[in-house]
């Protein structure tokens, strides 16, 4: 400890020595204090280096367009903002989805939500929030949660629901739609509103 001393004086007697102690002193002193702020910040002030998108996802993508044309001629257009796909589950998870089903006939049907699932093996399809559906001939439907099923070609919920169109506003809880004929069906408390 004595020699320690020494060669600080020695250091300290001279112009230089004194700039490299007081610079030493300096550095010293700031990693002391960025240790002290590192260690105080708590895990919610701290950003994450990497953010993990969907740890289950087999693929990730951002901007999709995915169309497909069914065996019975229906053809399925769905663009996001992103899609997560889980190929053991055989699910494709989409944010912010819009869906385009075009069937045989010319008939169309648009779909947007905030979040929606496509089962892959069976073609069927699980829409939430902020659901709007509309079809060519000018109805508007509106719910919280809708289902599309490939089989049975036939849209439904069993949440509330609303139609619109030029001639009539009806609101109800639960429906469902048959692709094929277009006939619709209300459940629940049903209100109608012709203008």
């Amino acid at each position: 400890m004595p020699k320690l001393l020494e060669f600080f004086r020695k250091l300290a007697g001279n112009r230089a020595g004194k700039f490299g102690l007081a610079a030493a002193v300096v550095l010293v002193s700031a990693l002391i204090a960025a240790g002290w702020y590192r260690g105080t910040q708590t895990g919610e002030e701290r950003t994450p280096a990497l953010k993990v998108i969907d740890d289950q996802a087999d693929l990730y993508i951002k901007d999709v367009h995915y169309t497909e044309v069914g065996d019975s001629g229906n053809r399925l257009e769905i663009n996001a903002d992103s899609a997560a796909f889980l190929k053991k589950e055989n699910q494709a998870r989409f944010d912010r989805v819009r869906m385009k089903l075009i069937l045989p006939d010319g008939k169309t049907y648009e779909l947007s939500a905030d979040r929606g699932r496509l089962k892959t093996d069976r073609k069927d399809i699980e829409i939430e929030g902020n659901v709007v559906i509309l079809s060519n001939r000018g109805d508007r439907f509106t719910t919280e949660r809708l289902f599309y099923s490939d089989g049975e070609k036939k849209v439904f919920t069993p949440e509330a629901v609303q139609l619109t169109n030029p001639r009539f506003q009806v609101r109800g809880r639960g429906m469902s739609l048959l692709l094929k004929s277009e006939h619709v069906t209300l459940s629940g408390p049903v209100r109608a509103r012709v203008p």
